[in-house]
C-alpha cells in the first residue's frame, strides 16, 4: 500500500535519484562574488575544500615575426569567477558564482524536506541577498533506473520511444535518448526533460531519467516566497515523473 506525502505524491522507498540539484539566480555587482568570503568559516565546517576558480586568457597582439629569434610581448588577463566548497568525498559541492548560487548532492536522496532544508540553510546564510531581486530559479533531478531487461519500453515508461505496432522491437534494443521541452501554461516555468538508455555491459540496462524545471519570474528576495516558489518547481516536477513512469517502475522503487 503507498504511502503519501503531504501534497499526496508516492513515498518512494528507494528513490531512484542519483543528483539532486537546485539554483537561484539574482541581480547582482561587483562585489557579490567577494561577499561569499565572509561565510568561508561557516561553510568549511561542513565543506571543508575550497577552489577559487580562476578564468585567464592571454593577448599576444600583432607582432612581425622574421626568420631566426624572434620576441612577442602579451598581457594576461586572470579573473576570479567562482568558488567551488566541497566535501571531503566531492559528493557535495556550493558552487557560488558572480549572481548564482548552486547546490549538488549525490549521496543517497533522502527526500524533499531535506533537499529544502539545504536550500534554506545556505539562503539564511548568505544574508547579503536580502534586498535583490532574483531571475531565475531551478531544480534538478537526475533519476537512474537500472533494468535486467527492457525489450518493451512502454513497460516502464509512458513517454518513451516505442514501435508503432502491436509487437515489440524486431531486435532486442540497446540504446536510445530523446529530450522534451515542456512549456507550463500562464507562467514564466519551463521544463527540460531528458530520457536516455545505455546497455554498456550488454548486462543491465542504464536508464537515466533527468528532470529540469526552469522559473524565470523576477522576484523580490523573501526568504519564504522563494521556498514557496521551489515548492511550486517540485510539483511540476513530480507531476512530471510520476505521469512518466509505469507501475511497473514504481514497484522497482519500493
Amino acid at each position: 500500500m503507498e504511502t503519501k506525502s503531504q501534497s499526496n505524491w508516492p513515498i518512494l522507498g528507494t528513490p531512484p535519484v542519483v543528483m539532486a540539484i537546485f539554483q537561484l539566480r539574482f541581480e547582482h555587482n561587483e562585489n557579490d562574488l567577494s561577499s561569499f568570503l565572509k561565510y568561508d568559516a561557516q561553510l568549511r565546517i561542513e565543506y571543508p575544500n575550497r577552489e577559487d576558480n580562476i578564468q585567464a586568457s592571454i593577448n599576444v597582439g600583432a607582432n612581425t615575426i622574421a626568420l631566426g629569434v624572434s620576441k612577442f610581448t602579451g598581457t594576461t588577463d586572470a579573473k576570479l569567477t567562482s568558488y567551488t566548497f566541497s566535501t571531503h568525498d566531492k559528493k557535495k559541492k556550493l558552487l557560488l558564482e558572480q549572481g548564482s548560487i548552486t547546490f549538488i548532492d549525490e549521496n543517497k536522496y533522502e527526500g524533499w524536506d531535506n533537499f529544502k532544508s539545504n536550500i534554506s540553510k545556505y539562503l539564511k546564510l548568505f544574508d547579503f541577498l536580502e534586498g535583490k531581486k532574483t531571475n531565475r530559479t531551478s531544480i534538478r533531478f537526475i533519476n537512474q533506473f537500472v533494468f535486467d531487461t527492457f525489450e518493451n519500453p512502454i513497460e516502464y515508461f509512458n513517454t518513451t520511444v516505442a514501435n508503432s505496432q502491436e509487437s515489440d522491437f524486431p531486435f532486442p534494443l540497446s540504446k536510445y535518448g530523446f529530450n522534451l521541452l515542456l512549456k507550463i501554461p500562464d507562467s514564466n516555468t519551463i521544463s527540460i526533460v531528458n530520457h536516455n538508455l545505455e546497455n554498456p555491459n550488454f548486462e543491465k540496462f542504464i536508464y537515466m531519467f533527468d528532470i529540469d524545471v526552469i522559473d524565470t519570474s523576477e522576484l523580490n528576495f523573501d526568504l519564504q516566497n522563494i521556498l514557496n516558489n521551489y515548492e511550486y518547481l517540485r510539483e511540476i516536477k513530480n507531476k512530471i515523473f510520476f505521469s512518466s513512469i509505469t507501475q511497473k517502475t514504481m514497484e522497482l522503487c519500493n
